[in-house]
């Protein structure tokens, strides 16, 4: 069985990065930067107060002649002399000639004079180019675009920033149990919960959705939903269930009739051994084991790299460190593990703490998990206080 590196490494052989274009910031929110952000004028663009009260020339506590009244949005062609103030409001343009912003909570103005109960060395004053100067690289190329990355686009007036194209999935959920959430189940059925769970870590990952079907286990059903979202609309393609070598088992059998090749059937991974991952030209396609932690695992193990792999070009796969929390053991296996945990604090130490677990189809232990702590193949148990590495699923979704 294939290592998880190994996989990632097939992966990365066959995964080209999507070509970029230029979006409006409207739609930039989550997408992948893909040339880095220069200023083109100094930030801050002139001298501005940072508070409101006067803009003064001196030293002392005054009393200041007030000669002039500057809102922010505008500029006074005033130059302050020795003795004199300005009166000043939060981002007004500082009046050349002035050293000092002394704060309105300290004045006492009579008429066009003010006085200050005491002076400190504070200027108050944000100085032209202080925060970063015309040429600084602001962001760097392959940042994923947050709502302070976009704030800074607006600030220096690039409303069109060159980015990844969204990958775009299609997504099947087979198995002949499943139904829609909203029906009740017969018996021996059970309502599918994977579609959701695909459609939210596919919006997680700044992905889109193009169609989602079910379609039981039934091969020509199967290749009839796939066929019907035109070739051209889709990257990646997902399959849920039919992973395995059951004789419903029909993921690699339909990914072959569609004329992927398949470039591996099984990792040394729990849980989620059986995923399958194939190519076509520029698409690519993976079988998901049906279960949903499975499903989770598989995710974050390897497919959301395979998406970082299209957009990025490359993809990350750091692990945090810190103590096993609580009081069970984990303990090892032959396969690698990744065990669902949330970061939690034990006096003031962060430490991750295991969540309950009853098998790779349970939900209940997933509520509220940050993390997913590995677990070596065959390594012996891991003990409460033993450091642990965990890949960090909050962040990383963010």
């Amino acid at each position: 069985m294939l290592t998880i590196s190994e996989a990632r490494a097939l992966i990365a052989e066959q995964v080209h990065i999507l070509a970029p274009e230029r979006v409006p910031l409207s739609a930039a929110h989550g997408r992948v930067l893909r040339e880095a952000l220069v200023a083109d004028e100094h930030i801050p663009a002139f001298d501005r107060s940072a508070m409101d009260g006067y803009a003064v020339h001196g030293e002392g506590t005054g009393p200041f002649r007030i000669v002039a009244d500057i809102p922010a949005g505008l500029v006074s062609e005033r130059t302050i002399a020795t003795g004199e103030g300005a009166r000043v409001f939060t981002g007004s343009a500082i009046p050349a000639g002035a050293t000092h912003v002394v704060i309105q909570e300290l004045a006492q103005r009579e008429g066009d004079s003010v006085s200050f109960s005491k002076r400190d060395a504070a200027t108050n004053i944000r100085r032209r180019g202080e925060d970063a100067c015309e040429g600084s690289v602001l962001i760097e190329r392959g940042v994923r675009l947050g709502a302070t990355e976009l704030s800074l686009f607006a600030q220096l007036g690039k409303t069109n920033p060159l980015v990844s194209q969204r990958p775009r999935i299609l997504h099947v959920a087979t198995g002949s149990e499943i139904v829609p959430p909203d029906s009740s189940p017969q018996p021996g059925q059970i309502r599918d919960s994977n579609s959701t769970l695909v459609a939210a870590l596919v919006a997680d990952s700044g992905a889109e959705i193009v169609s989602q079907h079910r379609t039981g286990d039934d091969f020509a059903a199967l290749l009839s939903a796939v066929k019907s979202a035109p070739a051209e609309s889709w990257d990646v393609l997902l399959l849920s269930g039919g992973a395995s070598v059951g004789d419903h088992d029909l993921g690699l059998k339909a990914l072959q009739a569609l004329g992927f090749t398949a470039h591996f059937q099984q990792l040394n991974l729990r849980p989620g051994k059986p995923l399958i991952f194939a190519a076509r030209g520029r698409q690519i396609a993976f079988v998901i084991p049906g279960n949903p932690l499975s499903h989770v695992v598989c995710w974050h193990i390897a497919i959301r790299a395979a998406l970082d792999m299209l957009t990025i070009g490359d993809a990350e796969f750091g692990l945090a460190t810190a103590a096993l929390g609580g009081a069970t053991p984990l303990r090892g296996h032959a396969r690698e593990t990744w065990w669902p945990a949330c970061l939690s604090w034990e006096g003031d130490a962060p430490v991750f703490l295991p969540l309950k677990w009853q098998s790779s189809g349970d939900l209940t232990g997933l509520v509220g998990f940050d993390a997913l702590i590995r677990v070596p193949s065959n390594s012996p148990a891991l003990q409460p206080g033993d450091k642990v590495s965990a890949r960090l699923i909050r962040s990383f979704i963010a």
